[in-house]
């Protein structure tokens, strides 16, 4: 059982922790960049019994881009201002400025201290378990993202469109922190391997090609260590006599997601967390208006009908297959010659007439929904990109090469199906010894 102060402190660590999530945007200097549902349990007396993330939507892109007046995540800025010499010295690291994914604009807030936010994080990491060692392996993987990031492309010649590595000094750095082959790596990032009529072919990247695929790269691997980092955050907020005793255990939940959003450039991202919201708000109508008035119509009670809008026609239009704005999406990412025009052609043809979407009258590769918040306009730029952004099989089995296992562990595996079934194994092994003990038991929800 979680002791009060316990229970705090690893409630405080898990703050601590954000660094991984949180990041200064133009309206917040400490912005939470995912969506999470929060489960704390605890006894009828009050005591905390233990808790449960879910993330959703890690804000993936700002790894790589970020906005004017906007910076990456925490954890970067800490580590950099924090780390000892020996750390600079063994995980190769720089000033933020000489970094691409942390010089596109902001460096400092006014009033932080990064070096004292470093030792607290430190200090969160260990409450919640992790080793010096599986620290130092943390730090070293977000370093490796870092020189990821600075690695630049040039075309060979002019004629040709195979490409070659501007800056080759970074490789050997990155293969020293991945552990994995300096010629596998180059090769990763150069070029796609690709089979025809049982004929294995090696094509080279073009030149934006090579960019993306160094990018997805960068965000698939910090993608897995933030997934594995609330894997591990679960386990040391489970308490698993949860699961063995019949004291009745009572939850509550919080779900906090992205509000809806409207910025000056709206892409995918923005997209995605609208139509979240568009879901949420036909919830609550249906839940809170629909049905509860028409129960009191059914019990004949005196009621003032409330009138409220109904957004199901622009729920449909995103995502009601077999011509959602979804679909039609996934539709263009599997036809290699697809453009940022072919796309919005496609969403004309289907769509055009229908009230909740509109289309620029100017040359614009733009389209807007009319959301039940009112209308934003989505540029349509890298709307392909980031709905297939995942790693590619030359990337997975590079990094499942590494000699690195803590690395090897991040790569094809479901943190979040994994503790699931932690969770439902230790139930059922709970069961099973009630059974043979003879005893009257009652199934909890975790």
């Amino acid at each position: 059982m979680f002791s009060r102060d316990t229970a705090w402190g690893k409630k405080l660590s898990l703050w601590r922790l954000k660094a991984f999530g949180n990041a200064k945007t133009a309206h917040n200097n400490n912005s939470s960049r995912f969506g999470k549902f929060i489960q704390v349990n605890y006894q009828e007396s009050g005591t905390v019994r233990g808790a449960y993330v879910e993330k959703y939507l890690l804000e993936k892109s700002r790894l790589v881009y970020q906005e004017h007046n906007e910076r990456n995540y925490h954890v970067f800025y800490y580590l950099l201002a924090g780390a000892s010499e020996d750390e600079r010295k063994a995980f190769h690291l720089k000033k933020p400025e000489e970094y691409h994914y942390l010089s596109q604009d902001c460096f400092t807030v006014e009033g932080e201290d990064l070096k004292h936010d470093f030792e607290r994080l430190q200090l969160a990491m260990e409450m919640v378990g992790f080793l010096p060692s599986t620290r130092k392996q943390i730090f070293s993987l977000l370093s490796a993202i870092l020189h990821l990031g600075n690695i630049r492309y040039k075309r060979k010649t002019y004629r040709d469109d195979s490409i070659d590595i501007c800056n080759p000094e970074v490789l050997p750095v990155v293969s020293e922190l991945l552990e994995v082959k300096e010629e596998m790596l180059f090769e990763a990032l150069t070029t796609r391997k690709t089979v025809t009529v049982g004929e294995k072919l090696i094509v080279p990247y073009k030149l934006a090609e090579a960019g993306t695929v160094r990018d997805s790269m960068a965000k698939s691997l910090y993608s897995a260590l933030f997934d594995w980092i609330v894997f591990r955050i679960n386990h040391a907020l489970l308490n698993i006599k949860d699961l063995e005793e019949t004291t009745k255990i009572l939850s509550i939940g919080v779900l906090d997601i992205f509000g809806f959003e409207d910025y000056e450039n709206n892409s995918f991202e923005q997209f995605c967390i609208n139509f979240a919201n568009e879901r949420l708000q036909h919830y609550f109508n249906q839940h809170i208006f629909k049905l509860e008035q028409e129960e009191y119509r059914a019990e004949g009670i005196s009621w003032r009908n409330i009138e409220y809008i109904d957004n199901t026609g622009c729920i449909n239009l995103i995502s009601k297959k077999p011509t959602a704005l979804f679909h039609l999406l996934d539709e263009e990412c599997n036809f290699p010659q697809a453009t940022n025009q072919t796309l919005l052609d496609k969403f004309k043809r289907q769509h055009e007439g229908n009230s909740y979407i509109e289309f620029p009258a100017v040359m614009e590769p733009a389209f807007i929904i009319r959301h039940y918040a009112g209308k934003v306009k989505y540029g349509v730029k890298d709307f392909r990109e980031k709905n297939t952004d995942h790693m590619r099989p030359d990337i997975v089995a590079l990094l499942k090469s590494s000699k690195n296992a803590f690395i090897c562990s991040l790569i094809g595996i479901d943190p979040s199906a994994t503790f699931r079934w932690a969770v439902l194994r230790a139930y059922f092994r709970a069961l099973v010894a009630f059974r043979e003990a003879g005893k009257r038991h009652t199934h909890k929800k975790i």
